[in-house]
């Protein structure tokens, strides 16, 4: 016997599930991108996003114009504007499904007509109009809409050396550089050269715009000859023939009216290298090879109408005989002054041999104690003995530096002497120049009280590359010990 169940069994219904509403379809929505809403193009262009695939319609201009948005929802339109007048623009876009945006205004100035421009000054190559030697301008502008928005002043060289000497690089506008001071008025403008602007002396040419919002502008070129503007020059001392004394003092005097001189103009060249000497605080003046400026090495006073530089030569030497020294100074912009020339006669430099100072403190190894060697011509070699207090200091080792051309040969007793022979076994001279030339190492007794140890140069020998013996000045040292 079978049971057959005819209906469904359980709790489950018969009745079909009704499918899921649609969603209600979304009309687009239109953005626009930031417009200046001032143009001098005939057909703007006109961009912004949507739902990908819409037509968009842009109507208010001169016709209506129409784009599609690509698939991302992008557009531009470029729309044919009323010339020189307000364009109010309206935008809408219809999606594939047919539904429409709301309406999206933008207004458009048109305007093709250029500002008008009246140069005053500079003209007619006359570039100072106050007697103050500086480039003088002064122009007028107007423009019927929407007003000027950019006022701009180049020139084709650089000014004040250009910006990285805090001028103006070619072709950089002028009234906008660091430290300009224009005079702004709504119709007019003026401006007088700063210090650190100081047009370059010869022809310049000068390019005087102006630009309204809608991107018109009105452009004068002005060609001008600058003179007059070089930085007045005197070398006061030495004088020419002078025979120098130890210590002498280079001084030189300057002015610019119309412009500035900073350390990097002062241009001294010699025929003859500028030793800088090394001094027992461990300092080292920096010297400068013949033909080369030793400009850096002065120091400038500035006054209110003349200015001075001096360079003191307790820290410089000349190799002995006649030294010919040409001096000028340049101002930012790169005039020159004229040039001064002195033959001078230095006296033959001591060559030395110095011990440079230091602190230590007590208990300390591998102290480091500089020496020091001044010549003014290669040596062959030399040899000497430094003294010292052996139950503050003993010595751990010693190692050449800069111009010793090899190790030293050394011995230290035990009785407070170190004797040092310095000799290039290949035959190679010690060359000239100042400088640390051995750093003895030594170590600082744990008990030694605070004190000044001298340190004393004794049994010094100095030979030139001919093997002939060499006079030579020793500057004993110290060691201060602290606790």
């Amino acid at each position: 016997m079978f049971l057959i169940c005819a209906n469904s069994c359980g709790s489950e219904s018969s009745t079909p599930t009704a499918p899921p509403p649609k969603p209600s379809p979304i009309p687009p929505v239109v953005q626009l991108n930031p417009v200046n809403g001032h143009s001098n193009q005939a057909n703007f262009q006109l961009s912004g996003s949507t739902t990908g695939g819409s037509t968009v319609t842009v109507s208010g201009g001169a016709s209506v114009a129409t784009t599609t948005a690509n698939a991302a929802g992008a557009f531009t339109a470029s729309v044919p504007l009323k010339p020189n007048s307000q364009n109010t623009l309206s935008v809408t876009a219809t999606s594939p499904a047919g539904l429409t945006s709301s309406l999206v205004t933008v207004i458009i100035r048109h305007d093709d007509s250029r500002p008008v421009l009246n140069v005053l000054y500079p003209n007619d190559s006359v570039f100072d109009t106050d007697g103050d030697l500086r480039v003088n301008f002064a122009f007028e502008y107007s423009d019927s809409f929407p007003g000027i928005e950019i006022i701009s002043v180049t020139n084709d060289r650089a000014i004040g050396g250009g910006l990285s000497k805090g001028g103006v690089d070619a072709g950089a506008n002028i009234i906008t550089a660091p430290g300009a001071s224009p005079v702004i008025h709504p119709e007019s403008a003026t401006y007088n050269a700063s210090l650190d602007h100081e047009f370059p002396i010869g022809a310049n040419s000068v390019v005087i715009s102006v630009a309204d919002s809608a991107g018109n502008v009105t452009a004068d070129t002005v060609e001008i000859e600058v003179a007059g503007t070089e930085p007045s020059f005197s070398l006061v001392s030495p004088s020419d023939g002078d025979v120098l004394t130890p210590g002498f003092v280079m001084r030189v005097e300057f002015s610019d009216v119309a412009g500035r001189v900073v350390q990097s103009g002062l241009n001294f060249i010699a025929d003859k290298p500028l030793i800088g000497l090394l001094s027992q605080d461990g300092t080292q003046s920096k010297g400068a090879e013949a033909g080369e400026t030793f400009g850096h090495a002065f120091s400038i006073t500035e006054g209110s109408l003349l200015s001075t530089a001096e360079m003191n030569m307790d820290s410089y030497a000349f190799p002995g005989g006649e030294t010919t020294i040409v001096a000028q100074v340049f101002d930012l912009a790169g005039n020159p002054s004229e040039a001064d020339t002195v033959t001078v006669t230095a006296p033959d430099p001591y060559h030395s041999i110095l011990v440079v100072n230091s602190i230590a403190q007590a208990g300390a190894q591998g102290h480091t104690i500089p020496l020091g060697f001044t010549s003014f011509e290669p040596f062959g070699g030399l040899q000497f003995s430094l003294n010292f207090d052996a139950s503050v200091m003993s010595v751990d080792s010693i190692s050449s530096q800069g111009r010793a051309p090899s190790s030293p040969f050394y011995e230290a007793s035990g009785e407070g002497k170190l004797d040092i022979v310095m000799v290039d076994l290949a035959g190679d001279p010690i060359p000239s120049g100042s400088g640390v030339v051995l750093h003895v190492y030594a170590s600082i007794n744990a008990t030694a009280a605070s004190q000044v140890m001298a340190l004393t140069l004794t049994d010094v020998q100095v030979a030139n590359e001919a093997g002939d013996p060499i006079n030579v000045v020793t500057r004993d040292g110290f060691i201060e010990v602290q606790r």
